[in-house]
């Protein structure tokens, strides 16, 4: 059986509309999204300075409001990037969101990428220091996250694009 893989986003900043056109315009069983270039990481690691809270993609936010419903009522399983250098923050997030929709997606974020609190011991300090540190984790854990039947999958660097 055919596994049909769509895709939302390509940048922090890519269109909006995206998410619900591609839940609206086929048959889909997944779809993802990627936020995060190293531009994007320098930005989420601004807005982490000012608000330790913050560090993922808002704009993720917006899409799931339009659309996590309707990715839902399709079946449809997202996957995303959008978490940034905070994944456990942005999953609290749409968790908040889904509770004042009145829905019950399972959410789950994949961590272990920011490298930022290691970086004396990895020798990779930089002068002026680094806003963020990051390595790419692969596709395990976005694994386990859907063997373990999540809806919606936020990570933070897993992977770029060949």
């Amino acid at each position: 059986m055919p596994v049909r893989i769509g895709n939302c986003s390509g940048f922090y900043g890519d269109r909006l509309s995206a998410m619900r056109e591609m839940l609206e315009g086929g048959e889909l069983h997944y779809l993802t999204g990627d936020y995060l270039a190293e531009l994007t990481m320098l930005i989420l690691g601004r807005d982490r300075m000012k608000d330790p809270a913050a560090g993922y993609a808002k704009t993720f936010l917006r899409q799931a409001e339009e659309c996590m419903g309707l990715a839902l009522d399709k079946g449809v399983r997202i996957v995303a990037n959008a978490g940034g250098l905070n994944p456990a923050g942005l999953s609290t997030a749409l968790q908040d969101l889904a509770d004042r929709l009145g829905l019950a997606p399972r959410i789950a974020h994949v961590e272990g990428d920011d490298l930022l609190g290691r970086v004396d011991e990895l020798d990779l300090t930089t002068d002026p220091p680094s806003l963020t540190a990051n390595a790419y984790l692969g596709a395990w854990g976005i694994v386990e996250c859907l063997n373990a039947g999540a809806d919606i999958v936020v990570t933070g660097r897993v992977t770029d694009a060949p």
